[in-house]
């Protein structure tokens, strides 16, 4: 209020002064007077070259402005870039010859501001003159430039040079006093609203830390409180929210589920990486429908359904993808910050879950066979043991033995099915340390030494000299080369020969145990690595084979992080040749 008063009562001062002189002294109403009078008609001037129609040329212009000129008695100049266009004064033949126009006061002023007043000595009028310039902004066939017009002065320029003297001397005391004012003024408040602005302008670029650590008194107190616990407020809000937001986006990205967000005209708004990978979408994704990216119409009839159906709650929908992958999509409506609603899917890759309950179907069902058979049979004997008991005590013998054969079976069976899902455990919770493959193997035939010579059966190695150091574990190592080498000795005839060779490949070691039995076709190769499978599924063998040791076999090795396969037949056509893979320990890898 008291800068108010100030300013009131100075500007209250100046009106009176100029008042006082302006009607003391008549020059200043002339000079006023024929400023605006000039004004006017510069304006009426302009509007008339607006109205007009057509120029056909500079000269025609010229031409047109000199008839003007002569009817208002009046001296008009059109200046474009300081050159002289038109001007009444000259003939149009002598404008080349005048001078350049464009550092006259008038032209400078009026280039500035829009209008330009200057009064001086006409050296080609001889005489005083009141020059009014106005900047011209041109039409479509004509430059823009400075429109001036010059009024004779000499009738008025001695009493305005006294008009002149007083009042500069007069706003030279005012002003004076004015700037040592303001400048006392100013600069105590200028500090504190400085401090205010600094502190607004800093919250608007994101500096919330910022306060203002001076306070002034008086009325700029409250302010500054009420501006530093706001700045602390937004500060702790804006944290909190970027916090918030990183949370989410962090579990956004990490989520192993595909999810995606549309509007509620159907058009994307976002997604996770996830489903990036799942789908390998676009860089346009953003703003186009499902449809497009994705191109599975399922997906867009399940998003059209949400969104034309608010209310029946969340819906979902499997689909096969390329990869032979199976996805669950399931579609919820939500509602954003402005109640607009809104669609979320999210994708489950429920692959391994369908993989495992077709393996569950198939093992139960595998099991089932596997011990029904020798179930039957143990069954019909027992039965007829009991109803009808053989006379001859060597058939009651066959039939226990018979029993007993499936018995042993089942009990393979049973045996087979814990081994298999202990290979399967294991495997998670393995840990594998360096061991000595020849000292493993050397094991394993001397294991099956006493059953293999029972038959005049063979074994020739054909190993590297070395240790044949493998990552592995013991037990599970010992189980491979075991069951590789009992299948060997069983299929092979009496008198035959099992070949066992190894190879250094580098970075892991090739074992590899070749027979001279029947051999595998090779439409069985693979198959015969599946739970249960035998070439024959329908016998079960002398040996009562479950049909599990090459699948335990896969596990192992897989566990141990190698591989395993059927190679074909061994020697001379014959037989079958089986070989697995395990890593060498990195540091005797070269």
């Amino acid at each position: 209020m008291r800068i108010l008063l100030w300013t009131w009562g100075l500007l209250l001062m100046a009106m009176a002064v100029v008042f006082f002189y302006s009607t003391s002294i008549v020059g200043d109403e002339l000079v006023t007077e024929a400023e605006i009078r000039t004004r006017h008609q510069i304006e009426a001037i302009e509007w008339l070259i607006r109205d007009h129609s057509l120029f056909e040329s500079e000269q025609d212009f010229a031409e047109w402005l000199d008839a003007l000129a002569f009817k208002l008695n009046s001296r008009i100049t059109y200046i474009v870039n300081g050159r002289v266009v038109a001007d009444s004064e000259v003939p149009y033949a002598d404008l080349g010859s005048l001078d350049d126009h464009g550092h006259r006061p008038e032209v400078l002023a009026a280039l500035k501001e829009g209008w330009g007043v200057n009064v001086r000595h006409s050296d080609t009028l001889s005489k005083d003159m009141l020059y009014v310039a106005r900047k011209f902004s041109g039409l479509s066939y004509m430059d823009g430039g400075i429109l001036r017009m010059a009024v004779p002065f000499s009738h008025v320029s001695s009493r305005l040079d006294l008009l002149r003297t007083n009042l500069i001397w007069l706003f030279l005391g005012t002003f004076a006093l004015a700037v040592i004012l303001s400048v006392v003024m100013s600069h105590n408040m200028g500090r504190d609203i400085r401090a205010f602005s600094d502190l607004a302008k800093s919250i608007g670029e994101g500096d919330y830390s910022k306060r203002v650590r001076a306070v002034p008194g008086g009325e700029f107190k409250p302010l500054a409180e009420s501006i530093n616990a706001m700045a602390q407020s937004i500060e702790h809000n804006i944290e909190l929210i970027r916090d918030q937001k990183g949370q989410l986006q962090a579990v956004f990205d990490g989520m192993r589920e595909g999810v995606l967000t549309v509007d509620a005209h159907g058009r994307i708004e976002s997604f996770n990486n996830s489903l990036d990978e799942m789908f390998n979408l676009p860089s346009s994704t953003i703003g186009r429908s499902p449809i497009e990216v994705i191109r599975r119409y399922e997906i867009q009839d399940l998003v059209e359904h949400v969104i034309a159906d608010p209310d029946a709650g969340p819906r979902s929908i499997q689909i096969d993808i390329m990869d032979t992958r199976t996805v669950e999509v399931t579609a919820e409506l939500f509602l954003d910050q402005n109640g607009v609603r809104k669609v979320i899917l999210v994708f489950y890759d429920i692959t391994e879950m369908k993989r495992s309950e077709k393996g569950l179907k198939d093992f139960v069902a595998n099991a089932s066979h596997q011990l029904r058979t020798p179930l039957t049979s143990i069954k019909g004997y027992t039965e007829t043991l009991l109803d009808m008991p053989p006379d001859d005590p060597e058939s009651a013998r066959r039939f226990l033995e018979t029993v007993l054969k499936n018995a042993d079976h089942m009990d393979k069976v049973i045996s087979s099915m814990l081994a298999l899902a202990k290979s399967e455990q294991a495997g998670k919770l393995l840990k594998m340390t360096p061991l000595s493959g020849r000292e493993h193997l050397s094991r394993a035939i001397d294991d099956l030494a006493v059953w293999a010579s029972e038959r005049d059966i063979t074994f020739r190695t054909r190993t590297p000299d070395d240790e044949m150091m493998v990552m592995g574990e013991t037990d599970g190592l010992l189980h491979v080369f075991h069951n590789l080498l009992n299948n060997a000795v069983k299929y092979s005839p009496d008198g035959g020969v099992i070949t066992v060779s190894a190879e250094d490949d580098g970075e892991s070691i090739v074992f590899c145990v070749e027979d001279q039995g029947p051999g595998i076709s090779r439409e069985h190769s693979t198959k015969v690595f599946e739970r249960f499978y035998r070439v024959d599924e329908n016998t079960i063998d002398g040996s009562g084979s479950a049909g599990l040791g090459l699948a335990i076999c896969r596990r192992i090795v897989k566990n141990l992080g190698g591989e395993i396969w059927h190679d074909g037949y061994g020697e001379d056509v014959r037989g079958a040749r089986f070989c697995f893979r395990l890593n060498k320990p990195e540091e005797t890898v070269l």
